[in-house]
């Protein structure tokens, strides 16, 4: 039973854990939708543990600490009150890992990393483009305006005002969606409705942010 959203550590309601491996859960915090739960570290390990307690940290923080540890194959778990937990020998690594994102987040404060218009429009036009597809996945021309908007979101850094976080969280959500557009070129057959939860969630996303 998944308890905690693997990405950003929100404990999921208990009518939503009881029935995780039957049904795809959207975490209510970072609207991620998880089909498969990634390989945590095991509350039964014997191995010895570190913890770091990220209740301070927001959201995109948050998921953006678990997407790196998964690039970089470091198993991890969450537990009450947003505390993370992975081995003691990747303590070093995972030390360094979260000091580059409080780095970057410093940059961004001063403002030395900023994507300007072209950022800022695309995340517009990637909400409502997204806002309108959701309604009409299949609409080829409203899927060519989200596939150019997610192509300049994925090679822009972002833009003023928001952290490098959540704009790779944005960045996430804009490939996933382009991905699943993208089925037919792939030789896959178009999935409307997993093209329409995409859009919806990369919408909810956006919502507060543009």
């Amino acid at each position: 039973m998944i308890t905690f959203c693997p990405r950003c550590g929100t404990r999921y309601l208990p009518s939503a854990t009881t029935d995780f491996i039957e049904r795809t859960l959207r975490c209510t915090e970072c609207a991620v939708t998880i089909d498969e739960a990634p390989a945590m570290l095991a509350s039964t390990s014997d191995e010895e543990e570190v913890q770091y307690d990220l209740g301070e940290w927001v959201m995109g923080e948050r998921t953006a600490a678990t997407t790196a540890l998964l690039e970089v194959d470091i198993p991890y778990r969450w537990e009450e009150n947003l505390v993370l937990v992975v081995p003691a020998v990747a303590e070093d690594e995972v030390d360094l890992l979260l000091d580059e994102l409080g780095e970057t987040e410093e940059l961004e404060d001063d403002g030395t990393v900023d994507g300007g218009e072209e950022a800022q429009e695309a995340m517009g036009d990637l909400f409502v483009a997204a806002d309108r597809l959701q309604h009409d996945p299949a609409d080829a021309s409203i899927g060519a305006e989200v596939l150019e908007a997610a192509a300049t979101i994925g090679a822009c850094p972002p833009p003023y005002g928001i952290e490098r976080p959540v704009w790779r969280r944005i960045q996430a959500l804009a490939a996933t969606l382009a991905a699943h557009l993208e089925a037919p070129d792939l030789g896959t057959t178009l999935d409307e409705e997993t093209v329409a939860a995409d859009a919806r969630a990369v919408r909810e996303y956006l919502r507060d942010l543009v």
